[in-house]
């Protein structure tokens, strides 16, 4: 009997035997003082805090987690996201893409098994809800531990605005440059002469970008475990630290440190990688890092996360004692030149990649990659690394991942089948001190910023040979005037899906034509970064492509359903810069077929803008409402045709014109013309181009039904952060219909914000003052 009984256990599949771990989480809406400045009525609490609490589970588990919704609007559903866990589509948890949403009243449990671990997160997919306090931290331990240390901490970084979401969203549709303001980032001609960089500012506004673009939106406070500074933990000398740093920010990247030490960063994503010491690690969004460190005095260490644009920081302390703050990092140069070549930025901000060294790649199977901008790299120097002749990948040395409940694949050896990433055993690697010796290290310098270029898995990572590429070109991109952004010029609403078949490699060049980073995100799937280290380029879920470069990244296709591909600057995905990838043979089935109709992504909802004018000779409205490329605009303008100030006889003193226009834009730049104008006794129907030109020099070009010609031009011009000169030159023909006439208005207006100026404004007949109001 006993015999029987063993047999039966042993015949049991592992799954059987796995620890089931429950949470709850409950989301409401509470008021909270984050910032220390404003108590608010928006935010969105889980379980009662921002963050939400770290969820804990070992390799192997069962993970059981219940969302509750108890939300106070009735028409607002909830979700979460588990970052970077590979799971069954159904649970990966976007509402209307594969995960069904949660009803306000109602609960989801979602159930996985813990396959990996490492360091992740998790935060809500349902529209803003991330930036208004849905997120938390994940932590997976390995079946075996095999670093050890004395205390760990999980340090969550986050940006909070005391403005609820849903308006900063409104704001940047107004105006993508509405936060320079309460930044301090606003660039003028003053301050460029000032820094001796007026050719750069010049350059800029030449290429109609204006500079480099490190965040949208002015933030209230930053925040480490949602507090500005805090003591994470109490340590004494020779104790050894592991930090496990999630970036849960909305749309901040931030340069982490620690109070004058090199930290030695062990993993990233989740997967380990080879050690390797750095003074300070670029995160984007999203990102998370693993690093050690060893108390070396009986002193407070600050680790300092800094956002990129220079314009605040979150603390938190390790140690006790004095305090060792980490060193400032310089404010961002705004004037730096943002060539297409790249020539005029700072290499140091994105990684140091030394492209002499990526012996390993063969660029000449990567189809679809433009390389026409990579002007300095020598590609004779690639010899290495030709995919046609990477083997089966051997998984026999990536220990830690279970893939027992891996539906379709043979478990009748110890090696697992897919080409997912697994953690590998550090018993080999001497990591008993902080700061381990160069021996240990993928090589033997301390990094001055890492960035993904520098990472180096500890495996070589192949793919089945025989397996068909797939290559993709993806071009990120976007207007910041309008606040639209997206891939290969479509928002996701306009091009929604990305189709690959099951077996193959997908290999996508990501080439961004922008002036900001983009972390982009693959759900359900990690990917390798093509970068020096050829084939032991790393494993990630998300990755920095930054400002006019590319990255390249490769993964199997082997997790078949539908998954979210996007930007992880939540603005930016909202606004377009979003795909779903689907499997060719997934389908939906039942109620997430229903739930597929009705997803917001589909969606391009319209937005508006109001500006009003009003001095002593002059008086005009602005009103406009727009999509990604759909735009309609009223303006109704009055002039005291006398050039009297003060003299409101409308009747007598004051002429009048109108028009209404429809504008379809086929790009950042250009937008064809529709609609009427109303000038003097004459009304017109009008059709033309309206194009954008460089050094920032908005132009219309206008036939009316008569085959008359009017030529619109308007140019601001920025002196100092507060005050601007606006100019607008108008050739049309005069109120009667006949000959053509100019007008030209010039103001001269201070600004401390951007919803109001005041000032002087010169028209052809008579200089007045007065203000301007946006809404």
């Amino acid at each position: 009997m006993k015999s029987l009984l063993l047999f039966v256990l042993m015949s049991l599949p592992l799954s059987s035997f796995a620890k089931t771990v429950r949470y709850e989480l409950t989301i409401r809406n509470e008021p909270v003082n984050m910032s220390g400045k404003k108590t608010v009525d928006f935010a969105l609490t889980v379980n009662g805090g921002i963050p939400a609490p770290t969820l804990e589970f070992t390799e192997g588990d069962d993970a059981e987690i219940t969302v509750k919704n108890e939300l106070k609007n009735s028409n607002e559903d909830v979700s979460i996201h588990w970052h970077g866990i590979l799971l069954p589509p159904l649970e990966d948890g976007v509402p209307f893409v594969n995960t069904p949403p949660i009803y306000p009243g109602k609960s989801r449990t979602f159930k996985f098994p813990i396959r990996q671990n490492g360091t992740y997160w998790y935060h809500s997919h349902t529209m803003l809800q991330e930036q208004k306090g849905v997120f938390g931290s994940i932590v997976i331990h390995p079946k075996k531990e095999t670093i050890k240390v004395d205390k760990e901490a999980v340090v969550v970084l986050s940006d909070w605005s005391d403005e609820n979401a849903d308006h900063i969203l409104r704001n940047l549709k107004k105006d993508g440059d509405y936060y320079l303001y309460k930044k301090g980032t606003m660039r003028s001609y003053f301050e460029a002469i000032k820094e001796g960089k007026l050719m750069n500012q010049f350059k800029n506004e030449w290429t109609r970008m204006g500079g480099m673009d490190l965040s949208d939106v002015g933030y209230d406070a930053f925040l480490i475990n949602g507090k500005p500074v805090s003591q994470l933990l109490e340590a004494h000398p020779g104790q050894r630290i592991r930090l496990r740093i999630i970036n849960a920010a909305a749309s901040s990247y931030f340069q982490v440190s620690l109070g004058g030490l090199p930290m030695t960063v062990i993993s990233s994503d989740g997967i380990d990688i080879e050690p390797i010491q750095t003074n300070e690690i670029l995160m984007g969004m999203a990102e998370t890092y693993d690093v050690l460190f060893t108390v070396p005095e009986h002193k407070n260490y600050e680790l300092r996360a800094t956002c990129q644009d220079g314009t605040g920081y979150a603390s938190t302390f390790i140690g006790m004692g004095e305090k060792v703050f980490a060193k400032d990092v310089p404010k961002p140069d705004l004037y730096a030149t943002m060539d297409h070549d790249m020539s005029g930025m700072d290499h140091s901000a994105m990684g140091g990649m030394d492209h002499s060294k990526m012996s390993g790649m063969d660029h000449s199977k990567m189809q679809g990659m433009d390389h026409s901008q990579m002007k300095d790299m020598d590609h004779s120097k690639m010899k290495e690394m030709d995919h046609s002749k990477m083997g089966e990948m051997d998984h026999s040395k990536m220990q830690g991942m279970d893939h027992s409940k891996m539906k379709g694949m043979d478990h009748s050896e110890s090696k697992p089948k897919k080409s997912t990433p697994a953690k590998e055993d550090h018993s080999g690697h001497d990591m008993k001190g902080a700061q381990a010796t160069p021996m240990t290290m993928a090589s033997g310098k301390v990094i001055e910023q890492l960035s993904v270029d520098k990472l180096k898995a500890l495996e070589p990572i192949n793919f089945p040979k025989n397996a068909k590429v797939h290559d993709l070109k993806l071009v990120l991109n976007g207007d910041m005037r309008r606040y639209v952004w997206h891939i290969n010029g479509k928002t996701i609403s306009e091009d929604r899906l990305l189709t690959v078949n099951p077996g193959e490699i997908v290999r996508i060049t990501y080439q961004n034509d922008s002036m900001m980073h983009h972390p982009m995100h693959l759900h359900g799937h990690f990917f390798r970064v093509i970068n020096e280290n050829g084939t032991y380029s790393p494993w990630k879920h998300t990755v920095d492509v930054p400002p006019m470069g590319s990255r390249t990244i490769e993964f199997y296709t082997d997790e078949v359903g539908q998954w979210m591909l996007h930007c992880h600057n939540l603005f930016h995905m909202d606004t377009g810069m979003a795909r779903v990838v689907k499997y060719s043979n997934f389908a939906l089935e039942g109620e997430m077929a229903e739930h597929d109709k009705h997803d917001h992504h589909r969606m391009d909802p319209w937005f508006n803008y109001g500006r009003v004018e009003l001095s002593s000779n002059h008086m005009e409205g602005n009103f406009r409402i727009s999509q990604a490329w759909n735009e309609f605009s009223a303006r109704i303008e009055g002039a005291n045709i006398k050039g009297k100030n003060f003299d409101y006889n409308f009747k007598d003193e004051w002429d009048y014109e109108g028009d209404v226009f429809y504008r379809r834009w086929f790009n950042n730049w250009t937008n064809l013309i529709v609609g009427g104008t109303s000038y003097g006794e004459k009304t017109h129907g009008v059709i033309g181009i309206g194009h954008f030109l460089p050094m920032m020099i908005e132009t219309n070009l206008l036939v009316n039904h008569d085959g008359k010609f009017r030529l619109d031009i308007e140019r601001e011009f920025q002196w100092t952060k507060t005050v601007f000169s606006e100019l607008e030159f108008t050739w049309r023909p005069d109120n009667q219909g006949g000959e053509h006439e100019t007008e030209f208005e010039l103001s001269l207006m201070y600004s401390p914000k951007w919803e109001w100026a005041a000032g002087l404004m010169l028209t052809n007949d008579s200089l007045g003052a007065g203000f301007e109001y946006q809404f």
